[in-house]
């Protein structure tokens, strides 16, 4: 399915940029940082499985909920700092192709910078910051997935429009802590508790950010 969804479109501004808008050459790439990702990830104990949740489904499908209201009280609260074309897309968009479109962007966005990039980054990390165990410390698995989520979203939303304080407030209360709820999913609940929350969270953010934003 990553490799379809890349072959379609790269989404992802770094992305398109490295394999050259190529679509056969994003979908070996995608397939390449999943590769990647899943070997970085087994290194420190991270899976694809869903673990830990008597409710596999159910419980990523309600953590999708609360960031869900979170984020379009955010994007309502400082709908100031919004880029215009962003606020009139959310706006006034036909809300089914968008959410599509979001469902898709969000489950390859996972793969580059939660599956590939975050594992690879606390890999690294944890090879010098370790807990007593021998296993990443915590703060090895936080910080590597902050530094992921911080690349993914300097790359594809704050490097697009004016510097401000409030941008930067609403960057990292939008986009920001919401990957880092997924990073968290991720580390704690395996790759797929991921991928529900991260998509899912789109079936209830949509419809509440077009009506906060009309």
């Amino acid at each position: 399915m990553a490799a379809a969804i890349a072959w379609l479109a790269p989404f992802d501004l770094a992305f398109g940029v490295a394999t050259l808008g190529v679509p056969a050459l994003r979908a070996l790439a995608i397939i390449a940082l999943a590769l990647i990702g899943l070997y970085a990830g087994g290194r420190i104990g991270l899976g694809l499985e869903p673990r830990g949740l008597k409710r596999p489904l159910l419980t990523p499908v309600l953590v999708a909920t609360a960031v869900a209201l979170a984020c379009a009280l955010s994007d309502w609260l400082m709908r100031s700092s919004l880029h215009a074309n962003y606020a009139q897309s959310m706006a006034s968009s036909p809300l089914a192709p968008r959410l599509i479109e979001y469902i898709l962007r969000a489950f390859n966005e996972n793969i580059m910078y939660r599956l590939f990039l975050g594992s690879l980054l606390v890999w690294v990390i944890g090879g010098v910051w370790k807990a007593s165990d021998g296993c990443p410390a915590a703060g090895a698995y936080w910080t590597g997935f902050a530094l992921s989520q911080a690349i993914n979203v300097w790359v594809n939303v704050t490097s697009l429009a004016p510097l401000t304080p409030l941008a930067v407030l609403h960057d990292g209360l939008r986009y920001f802590a919401p990957g880092m709820v997924w990073s968290w999913l991720y580390w704690r609940h395996g790759f797929q508790s991921n991928e529900i929350a991260c998509t899912s969270v789109h079936l209830f953010f949509q419809p509440l950010v077009t009506l906060g934003l009309r």
